[in-house]
């Protein structure tokens, strides 16, 4: 054991920074940083607690110390629970991007539809092929054929009233015009309406 200074040369105590150092990371990795903070807080509420230990009371911040070496093991302890959550919700998010995407593509050619129907009297083109050129980019309009999660077809839309005036179809916010073929979304799938909004539509049981 190491002898401790006389009495008249012991410095009035202060706080560690290490200890300080500790609560601080320990904050930090419980709010945005975990383990990326745990550790280091870990680490330091550690050379903490032996400083403080050997310091005959020139230091304090035993407390800080603690904290963070408590926070810090929260952070570490919550890990396996985030990586938990977070791999679950991969494929929920793709899952909806993907849905959003096949919405687009239905948008569009819901949207083509439409301006072939101005061009030719009112009457819906017979094949979606048909209003490509309403499309600047002929690559888009190829991949806009195609929902990235139907795995059964290259082209994955239907026209539902193919070759017949649009005016003679009924409300507009209820005719659909595009859809696609299989419900390859949970069972669900896209439909554009006349009016130009699109839904996502059960499967009928």
């Amino acid at each position: 054991m190491p002898t401790p200074p006389p009495l008249e040369q012991v410095a009035p105590p202060y706080t560690d920074g290490f200890a300080r150092a500790s609560l601080m990371l320990g904050i930090l990795s419980i709010t945005c940083f975990s383990i990326f903070a745990g550790i280091p807080a870990l680490i330091c509420g550690s050379v903490a607690l032996y400083r403080i230990g050997r310091s005959y009371g020139t230091l304090t911040g035993q407390g800080q110390a603690i904290a963070g070496l408590v926070l810090g093991g929260i952070s570490l302890a919550a890990l396996p629970l985030m990586i938990c959550l977070h791999a679950t919700s991969i494929p929920a998010t793709r899952a909806k991007a993907q849905e959003d995407h096949c919405q687009s593509n239905v948008r569009l050619y819901t949207m083509t539809c439409k301006s072939y129907a101005q061009d030719h009297a009112g009457t819906l083109p017979v094949l979606l092929n048909d209003t490509k050129k309403y499309i600047v980019n002929q690559a888009d309009a190829r991949k806009a054929l195609h929902c990235p999660q139907d795995l059964a077809a290259n082209i994955s839309y239907e026209l539902v009233h193919p070759g017949q005036q649009l005016d003679k179809l009924g409300e507009p916010s209820t005719t659909v015009i595009v859809r696609e073929v299989h419900y390859n979304h949970h069972g669900k799938r896209a439909v554009g309406y006349a009016d130009g909004h699109v839904a996502m539509e059960p499967a009928r049981r």
